[in-house]
C-alpha cells in the first residue's frame, strides 16, 4: 500500500471515532444535540480529508465542506449529491460550539446530521478499502 492510502485509512479511523460518538450522545434522550452536530460535520469533514489524502491532494486547514467537496468531486462525481447536507453540516464545526451564536440544534437536526455523516462516511469507506 502507498502511504497516502494508508494515511487516507487513518483518517477515515479518526472520521468513525467522530460518528461513534455522535452516535452514542444521540442515544441519550436528553443528550447534546449541539455536540453531535459537531461531531456529524468532524465525521464528513476527516472522511473528505482522507479521499483527498488518498487521491494526494493537499488541502488547506478549513472546515469548511463545500470546499472540501469541491476539490475532490472532480474525482468522486456521485458525492455532489451531498452538496446541500455538506453546506448544512458545515455551520457545525465552529459557531455551534460557542455560546451566543447559535440554539442548540433540534433532535430531528441532529438525527440527520448523524445520518448524512454516516452515508457520506461509508461512501468514502467502500471506495478507499476496495
Amino acid at each position: 500500500m502507498k502511504k497516502n492510502h494508508e494515511f487516507a485509512l487513518q483518517w477515515l479511523h479518526k472520521a468513525g471515532n467522530d460518528l461513534v460518538t455522535a452516535e452514542k450522545i444521540l442515544q441519550i434522550s436528553d443528550g447534546p444535540t449541539d455536540t453531535v452536530c459537531f461531531h456529524a460535520q468532524q465525521t464528513v469533514e476527516k472522511a473528505l480529508k482522507g479521499l483527498l489524502t488518498h487521491h494526494n491532494i493537499p488541502f488547506p486547514k478549513i472546515h469548511h465542506l463545500v470546499r472540501l467537496l469541491d476539490m475532490v468531486a472532480p474525482y468522486h462525481k456521485e458525492l455532489e449529491s451531498f452538496r446541500e447536507q455538506c453546506a448544512v453540516l458545515s455551520n457545525y464545526a465552529v459557531e455551534m460550539r460557542y455560546p451566543g451564536v447559535w440554539d442548540d440544534p433540534e433532535r430531528e437536526d441532529a438525527m440527520e446530521a448523524v445520518t448524512v455523516a454516516k452515508n457520506v462516511l461509508n461512501l468514502i469507506e467502500k471506495k478507499l478499502k476496495k
